[in-house]
């Protein structure tokens, strides 16, 4: 057996492990992208994302893994270690605790059992395959021994201003409306709708549905490219959803907010649960394209928590 077709299980068995672990959740109405952050004990930097050992979040469809994980095993800690590093800080994994599967995203040259001349060997350096496989982690609560100054999750940043976030969307270069009784992206247009702020429940449910749709315009094909078949297909409708959704849900960990915004609950479930059920690479995609979105309005317009005390909204 070639490293490659042994690569290509590993990826076969990481994608029905997500598949599986995502349908699970949704079948019980659990949307796993609800992050479980607290703004007590979040790290200013990175509010409410899972962390590796070294401090720094993870990205992803892991970021989603982690937080199903922490929802269902009520694990206060973000940090995530291997067994091994356990093991080299002087720790230990208790007995009897369990692991969570994350993925490994990765490179490497393509290779195969014959006989290679120099030329051969030079050409197939040149060529490389993307692969993914899972390796295991367990929460910092599931250590015993950990040194006392490793994973220390720091207090969250002082609280922003209730619309910090229409003056990013508007340094990302979105034109936001005021008005009406519905919030959506319109790419013909170009334009981002949202009812005003004293139609939400609280300022943080405005910023939730605010980031959602800045998800949303990320997609218009001067950007990321992503609305093809948006208002035609209905599964590239669902396609979308998810990614803004957990798009949205990534962007309000980073800054400490709760994105409880959707409304019609139970049909998005539906439709996200059968887009996982039909295309295994499902949720592996949209996290990626969410990810993506979120390095996008990062990279134009920063953090909300970024903006500049005259760049904040009263």
């Amino acid at each position: 057996m070639t490293h490659r077709s042994a690569s290509n299980r590993s990826a076969a068995d990481a994608l029905a492990h997500v598949t599986g672990e995502i349908s699970r959740l949704l079948e019980q109405g659990v949307m796993p992208w609800r992050a479980p952050w607290n703004q007590t004990i979040a790290l200013a930097a990175t509010p409410g994302l899972p962390l590796r050992s070294t401090g720094q979040p993870y990205r992803g469809a892991n970021v989603v893994l982690l937080w199903a994980a922490q929802i269902a095993r009520g694990y206060a800690k973000r940090t995530w270690i291997t067994f091994r590093q356990a093991l080299a800080v002087g720790a230990h994994v208790r007995k009897g605790e369990k692991a969570c599967p994350v993925i490994y995203y990765g490179q490497a040259a393509a290779q195969n059992d014959a006989e290679h001349n120099a030329t051969d060997v030079a050409a197939d350096i040149a060529k490389t395959y993307r692969f993914l496989k899972v390796f295991h982690v367990f929460n910092a609560d599931q250590i015993e021994g950990l040194p006392e100054d490793f994973a220390i999750e720091p207090l969250a940043p002082a609280p922003r201003a209730p619309l910090a976030f229409e003056a990013w969307a508007d340094r990302a270069g979105a034109r936001v409306r005021i008005g009406g009784t519905s919030a959506f992206y319109a790419p013909a247009t170009d334009t981002i709708q949202i009812p005003p702020i004293e139609a939400f429940a609280d300022p943080e449910q405005w910023n939730a549905t605010l980031s959602h749709e800045a998800v949303h315009f990320t997609g218009h094909r001067s950007r990321l490219d992503r609305l093809q078949d948006y208002a035609t297909d209905r599964k590239a409708r669902a396609r979308e959803e998810l990614i803004a959704e957990i798009g949205s849900a990534v962007l309000g960990a980073m800054v400490g907010f709760r994105p409880d915004h959707l409304e019609s609950h139970a049909a998005y479930i539906s439709s996200w649960l059968e887009l996982v059920r039909d295309e295994p690479r499902a949720f592996f995609t949209a996290a990626a394209k969410a990810q993506a979105a979120v390095d996008w309005l990062i990279t134009r317009a920063g953090l909300p928590t970024d903006l500049d005390a005259g760049d904040r909204a009263a």
